[in-house]
């Protein structure tokens, strides 16, 4: 697939990995839809891309729900006329213990980090389909593939993001839909800052920089058609909380 052009709708686009994915589909020339919450760091993105010269809208929605997120697709098509890529990067996953997951602290990441993306790739697939094609990548974790602890939720939440991936990707490969899910392990994101971690410089050298994951997302859309990747695993060589049960131990 040729990127110029191409019209790419990348939720969790305010920030970390979704900003870089964002930002290095607009270096290749796409027109980029940009879906995140926050609306000042959404606008600093689609002002970042518009300088690059390239093309950037945005939309501050809640992505757990299916009228606002057929209301975005909608949108794309008024706007461009075309829906080519899905990439879902949102996610919201704080750890927490067994004991400490309220019902509403599990459907938040559930609902964020999963019903999204099956939202999303539910309301694009059609479109996709009449133009004779297009492309999907899910943005896994190591969590969904290993547990890990305190992470109950998100792990549940990125184990059936694998299983979401591997289902479409068989039902929709006849419609020439290529569906990818990539897998990265502790990368350096705003959110660890965020999280009760102790992070020390070596802790951060040791993490994936997210323009790796942006850069792993081009090279998948970038391959053939008849080339497909459907799980691309990127971890840390050196662990970066080597010696530690978990990153938020004391939690």
């Amino acid at each position: 697939m040729n990127l110029k052009d191409k019209v790419s709708i990348v939720t969790g686009a305010s920030g970390g990995i979704g900003c870089s994915i964002a930002l290095e589909l607009a270096e290749a020339g796409g027109r980029i839809v940009l879906v995140g919450r926050s609306t000042q760091k959404l606008s600093e993105v689609a002002s970042n891309i518009q300088k690059l010269g390239g093309v950037a809208v945005w939309h501050s929605v809640d992505i757990r729900q299916n009228s606002t997120v057929e209301d975005v697709v909608k949108k794309t098509i008024d706007r461009f006329g075309q829906i080519d890529i899905l990439v879902n990067s949102a996610f919201w996953g704080p750890p927490a213990s067994i004991e400490n997951t309220t019902e509403e602290f599990w459907n938040q990441t559930i609902d964020t980090t999963l019903k999204a993306a099956f939202l999303f790739a539910r309301a694009v697939v059609p479109y996709m389909k009449s133009k004779g094609g297009g492309r999907i990548v899910n943005i896994g974790s190591l969590a969904g593939k290993i547990g890990e602890d305190k992470r109950t939720a998100y792990c549940a939440a990125k184990w059936g993001l694998e299983g979401l991936s591997a289902a479409m990707s068989e039902e929709l490969r006849r419609f020439n839909i290529h569906v990818h899910l990539i897998s990265p392990a502790a990368t350096d994101t705003p959110w660890w800052r965020e999280m009760p971690t102790n992070l020390t410089p070596e802790t951060i050298e040791k993490m994936i920089p997210p323009r790796v994951i942006a850069q792993a997302v081009h090279w998948v859309l970038s391959l053939p058609d008849q080339v497909h990747v459907p799980d691309l695993p990127i971890y840390n060589f050196q662990n970066p909380f080597e010696g530690k049960q978990s990153p938020f131990e004391g939690i």
